[in-house]
């Protein structure tokens, strides 16, 4: 066996080591790279930035009181949204709580800053206005309750990236389960999407990321 082919098992996993390493690096600037030369994007861990902050489609939802929310409801104010249903046996109430949990703390950093939180129900079926208010305002009475018609929560989550499915748990009507994506979506006070903050949440990484956001501005 010549030299150069007892190195090529060593040269190949060196290889394989600098390509896994040049992947990891562009996927990270992916989510945290500026969108023009010179900007600076927010260094946040828990909140992973888009290149250039996407519009909120205009679709047709409402409140638990009825009135509407579009496109330009959600100016004005930094948001959450997470999107899940009221029968949802952990994720739903476990990131409700973290939400809560989150905005204490931002409070506690930074006095004054204002986070808004809307839960978008994908269970328009079961979750009535009433259901829906009345578990909302469980996890905290500021939190915000949205819900739609089957055709407008498909196109809305659609255009923002989110996915659900109704599985079947028995023969009746309400006799299902949904699942979910479970990642909050972060939405800059021009009523863009700006990012999204994946699963495991941690309220304190939260609440860090956010007041670093606010500080800087959104990332365009």
């Amino acid at each position: 066996m010549s030299s150069l082919e007892r190195k090529l098992p060593w040269i190949i996993v060196v290889l394989a080591l600098v390509a896994g390493l040049g992947g990891y690096l562009a996927s990270a600037r992916l989510f945290t790279a500026p969108d023009a030369v010179g900007d600076e994007a927010p260094r946040v861990g828990s909140i992973l930035l888009y290149p250039k902050p996407k519009p909120i489609p205009d679709v047709a939802l409402a409140r638990t009181d009825g009135s509407p929310v579009g496109r330009t409801d959600w100016n004005g104010r930094w948001r959450l949204v997470f999107f899940g249903f009221t029968h949802c046996p952990d994720v739903c109430p476990t990131t409700l709580s973290v939400l809560k949990e989150a905005r204490a703390e931002l409070e506690r950093r930074s006095p004054g800053l204002d986070v808004a939180v809307s839960f978008v129900s994908v269970d328009p079926a079961r979750d009535s206005a009433d259901v829906l208010s009345r578990y909302v305002a469980f996890f905290d009475p500021a939190f915000e309750a949205i819900t739609g018609s089957d055709e407008a929560l498909l196109a809305f989550t659609r255009a923002l990236g989110i996915v659900y499915a109704r599985t079947p748990t028995g023969d009746g009507p309400y006799d299902y389960t949904i699942d979910h994506t479970s990642s909050i979506l972060v939405i800059d006070p021009s009523g863009q999407l700006v990012g999204l903050i994946r699963p495991p949440h941690l309220a304190s990484a939260i609440a860090g990321d956010l007041a670093t956001l606010i500080a800087q501005g959104s990332p365009r």
